[in-house]
């Protein structure tokens, strides 16, 4: 659950109970607040803000969000040449944005939610091919949300990659993005120590672990 639009809607909930009542009313304080639309009958407080939460990041990411790929020593274009080089049969880029590793990184398949420049425009979680991949990169994909929503998005990766494939990571260590439309977005805080339990418990090896300007880069390698 994202906690920064939760703890949001409940000061908004305290301060006036009967928007929980009143679906045109709260449909116009969701859009004076998140500058989203989110029109719910009677809902969950739960499902409210995960209904905001795809929202603000749909908005954020298919509408604002620009590459910064030079930027990075690891994870930028070097990656290319790194994946290139392991001959790989099939590559997996989640969350791949403008799918700009297309026709630059061999055999690759672009998956993202927002973005329609990707071959399949799903999430994560619901990308379910019938296949697995020989390297799978994430760069900045999986930075969102609790703790939780990461393990299941980096255990999805893990099951999509063959028995001793790669899978390559930009993470993000908490840093919030300075755009205003990011304001509600809820940046997971990576660190070396996360990644190294979350291998650990996905049953993969730690290849490298690397400070990249602002972003931690790593590597994972799935174990047979």
């Amino acid at each position: 659950m994202n906690i920064k639009i939760y703890s949001r809607i409940m000061e908004m909930i305290n301060n006036a109970p009967s928007l929980m009542t009143n679906p045109q009313h709260l449909k116009v304080a969701i859009k004076s607040e998140f500058d989203v639309e989110a029109e719910m009958t009677a809902p969950s407080v739960e499902h409210l803000v995960a209904a905001i939460d795809e929202q603000v990041l749909a908005n954020y990411f298919g509408r604002v969000w620009q590459p910064k790929t030079k930027k990075y020593k690891y994870s930028g274009l070097d990656i290319v040449d790194e994946v290139n080089a392991l001959e790989p049969k099939a590559v997996l880029d989640l969350g791949c944005g403008y799918n700009e590793f297309k026709g630059k990184i061999n055999n690759i398949t672009g998956v993202d939610p927002y973005n329609s420049k990707a071959d399949h425009m799903c999430s994560i979680l619901d990308y379910k091919p019938n296949t697995q991949y020989d390297v799978t990169i994430c760069m900045g994909s999986i930075n969102f949300g609790s703790a939780d929503k990461i393990i299941r998005e980096v255990g999805h990766a893990v099951d999509l990659t063959a028995p001793e494939g790669l899978l390559f990571f930009r993470a993000n260590p908490g840093k919030q993005h300075e755009a205003p439309e990011a304001k509600w977005i809820d940046f997971f805080n990576w660190t070396p120590e996360f990644i190294i339990n979350l291998a650990k418990e996905l049953n993969c090896l730690v290849v490298t672990i690397k400070q990249d300007a602002n972003r931690l880069y790593f590597v994972l390698k799935r174990r047979s």
